[in-house]
């Protein structure tokens, strides 16, 4: 979870680096790592590292269309919580650990981008949740990774059998089959059911 800016202020920062052979990964924490405000931690998990990567960026597009219509830190708070569970249970289908999702790669760096205005997919979600389209907001040359995985998160949810309300919430906001409140509404006519289940 990490911004660049912040690094190069010398903010104290954490970050994930994943290779299959554990010798590649050791060695490029130890070259980069250093004792006062970059440390890297190894991870083998290779899917979900770069899963969490990826799929963080339409969930935080979902973020910032909560924030960008005046809700405060109970929804933002719930939001991301449930959205951990979608990209945990996402990355489970495809091959990825769940404990990596509850590390810096996964719940860190989701909620970097979704707490954040430095995030350009929260900026995004903000500015649609203000009337702006999608088209309006590209054409600034930003580029906004979650608008494009958006649909691949559905598309791999899809394969896996998988639910994925918050996924297809913002998906569906993206490509301008919904607004936030309808987005909203039907995640909130959705069945009540039980908070954790196993993955």
């Amino acid at each position: 979870p990490t911004f660049a800016a912040e690094i190069v202020k010398n903010n104290p920062t954490l970050a994930v680096v994943a290779s299959q052979t554990l010798y590649h990964a050791v060695h490029v924490q130890k070259i980069l790592s250093n004792e006062t405000n970059f440390r890297l931690y190894v991870s083998q998990d290779i899917v979900s590292v770069q899963l969490g990567g990826a799929l963080k960026n339409p969930l935080a597009v979902g973020a910032g269309l909560l924030t960008g219509c005046g809700y405060g830190i109970n929804t933002l708070s719930a939001y991301v919580t449930r959205a951990t569970a979608e990209l945990r249970r996402l990355c489970v289908a495809l091959g990825g650990a769940p404990d990596t999702i509850n590390g810096l790669s996964g719940v860190g760096d989701l909620m970097l981008t979704c707490f954040s205005e430095q995030s350009r997919n929260q900026r995004c979600g903000v500015r649609l949740a203000k009337g702006e389209t999608i088209e309006e907001i590209l054409k600034d040359g930003m580029t906004v990774e979650g608008v494009p995985t958006a649909a691949v998160a559905v598309l791999y949810a899809d394969a896996c059998g998988l639910d994925m309300p918050l996924f297809r919430a913002v998906a569906g906001v993206i490509e301008g089959k919904l607004n936030t409140e309808e987005a909203l509404k039907n995640l909130f006519e959705r069945p009540a059911g039980l908070e954790m289940r196993r993955v």
